[in-house]
């Protein structure tokens, strides 16, 4: 992405950086709070620790690096409009940006994986086990498939980040149909 040659107009040189921070901050303390005071009740007093709650608390952990990720973002510009970036700011925010997709990949995944092996506990009848354990199947399996088509989106993949490099890449619309394909696809797989 090159830098915009005209600057935006006169007062909109806004810094939504704090904003960011703050809804970044806020809501992933609360759900780590939360996740792990779940799973130290269910470790600890209930003593009946399930496969959901590991893959919770791994959809926690891809959490906080995502919040982790977003500091390193804001500091390389994220929040601001792209004029006021340097070159080099603007390469090193889009470097973290395509790291925090995969992330965001695996924390998904790693969620709804939770929410199907949670489900799994309750059903009683194999019409309702066998639905839940292909969805499984079909959340890892594409979760690889759609990580992996992310990695390789541009040839080399640093091109990904620095334009300045000799390759090509997807196209735009070939990547937000990677980005809906990962976040629709159990909903997807339910409706079909």
């Amino acid at each position: 992405m090159d830098t915009p040659s005209a600057p935006p107009s006169a007062g909109n040189n806004t810094n939504f950086t704090k904003g960011i921070l703050i809804l970044t901050i806020v809501p992933t303390t609360i759900s780590a709070s939360v996740a792990f005071l779940r799973f130290a009740t269910r470790a600890w007093i209930v003593r009946g620790l399930g496969w959901d709650d590991y893959a919770m608390m791994m959809a926690i952990c891809g959490t906080m690096i995502g919040m982790a990720l977003d500091f390193v973002e804001v500091h390389y510009g994220f929040g601001r409009r792209k004029y006021y970036l340097t070159a080099h700011q603007l390469q090193e925010f889009q470097k973290y940006t395509y790291g925090e997709w995969i992330q965001t990949f695996a924390t998904l995944m790693w969620t709804k994986v939770s929410i199907c092996l949670f489900l799994l506990r309750i059903p009683f009848s194999k019409y309702l086990i066998r639905p839940l354990q292909a969805a499984l199947v079909f959340l890892i399996v594409s979760n690889v498939i759609l990580t992996i088509l992310w990695i390789v989106q541009c040839q080399p993949v640093a091109k990904a980040w620095d334009s300045s490099l000799n390759g090509r890449c997807f196209s735009k619309g070939q990547k937000e149909s990677i980005i809906f394909a990962q976040a629709s696809k159990l909903e997807t797989f339910h409706s079909s």
